[in-house]
């Protein structure tokens, strides 16, 4: 059985979403093949598990999962090109709608078949708490009228965000239940993008980190070089890597960053950038939270480094470490 047979028998959803292309010829071309890269290597997987009660389980969980994430890939796209907000709002609609159902599929069907146990019983018993727990995040208030009557800039903000912890939750998902057939399986195997996130996301820490060694060198000399150099890695970091951090976040380190800079030479300066070094720490605790670094161990100079995961002997039933159903449901997403 294939993950794209079982989406095209057993999931309505299976249609072409119904949603206009984006704009750049060159998205719906790089869509299709994260997605058709994806579905071969589930497939692979799927082929694997010899009951049939949990092969057709898993291949419907697989087909549901890739399904969100392209619905995320089409929200992120439409945000990005600045289309319209009728459109992502559709998107969201449908990826909620999709979501509750995978969550009644879990809790009333595969949840009780046969050959769901150990692991896989494990994992499904995760996923619906992950689920319950990023819907209620995401949608526990209205999005159409949040939206409506903001600023663009807010309006996609918000966006962003029911963005990216709806897709750090699917691919978290669809990750951890690979690995109840095969330990040894990655994020960077499964996603095209994952490389890249894990690199932004070390990329951010290292730089939050030297901005935060700057800030307090800077307010215990105020009238030194120290100060000097603060500002300037305070633009660099605005200009190369504040784009790294959540959407959300973009404007409100803008704002400090200018209030910051302003207050140069004030009585007032010292005060800000000891706030500010606390900002610092509290956007550095959110960064190590997000899933691409989850499972990453921290090299010798304190960075994460990624590593491809060695074969584990661990049998597929076994059950995962104790904790892992409040883990999938906590991690956020840039």
């Amino acid at each position: 059985m294939s993950i794209t047979t079982h989406a095209s028998t057993n999931l309505a959803a299976a249609a072409p979403l119904p949603f206009p292309p984006p704009t750049e010829a060159r998205e719906p071309a790089a869509l299709e093949r994260a997605t058709s890269r994806l579905r071969r290597r589930l497939d692979s997987l799927l082929k694997g598990i010899k009951s049939r009660g949990a092969q057709e389980a898993a291949g419907h969980v697989f087909a549901s999962l890739s399904r969100q994430l392209e619905i995320m890939r089409i929200v992120e796209i439409n945000v990005r090109e600045g289309g319209s907000p009728a459109v992502t709002l559709a998107a969201l609609a449908l990826a909620e709608s999709e979501s509750r159902a995978l969550v009644r599929f879990v809790e009333t069907r595969a949840a009780k078949i046969k050959g769901a146990q150990g692991g896989l019983r494990e994992a499904l018993d995760a996923m619906s708490f992950a689920l319950r727990h990023e819907l209620k995040a995401v949608f526990g208030h209205d999005l159409a009228a949040l939206a409506e009557g903001r600023g663009t800039s807010a309006m996609r903000a918000e966006f962003m965000r029911a963005h990216g912890l709806l897709s750090n939750c699917f691919q978290q998902l669809l990750l951890n239940l690979a690995r109840v057939f095969d330990p040894a399986v990655s994020g960077e195997l499964l996603f095209d993008d994952y490389r890249v996130r894990f690199n932004e996301s070390s990329t951010l820490l290292r730089e939050l980190s030297a901005l935060a060694l700057l800030a307090r060198r800077a307010a215990e000399f105020p009238d030194g070089e120290a100060s000097k150099e603060f500002l300037s890695g305070l633009q660099a970091f605005r200009r190369q890597t504040m784009h790294y951090l959540m959407y959300k976040d973009w404007d409100e380190f803008s704002d400090i960053a200018r209030e910051i800079v302003s207050s140069h030479g004030s009585a007032r300066h010292g005060f800000l950038l000891r706030s500010f070094d606390t900002y610092l720490e509290t956007l550095t605790n959110q960064v190590r939270m997000r899933s691409v670094l989850n499972d990453q161990p921290l090299d010798a100079t304190g960075h994460e480094r990624l590593k491809k995961p060695r074969a584990s002997r661990r049998s597929p039933n076994a059950k995962p470490a104790r904790g892992t159903r409040r883990a999938a449901a906590s991690r956020p997403a840039r």
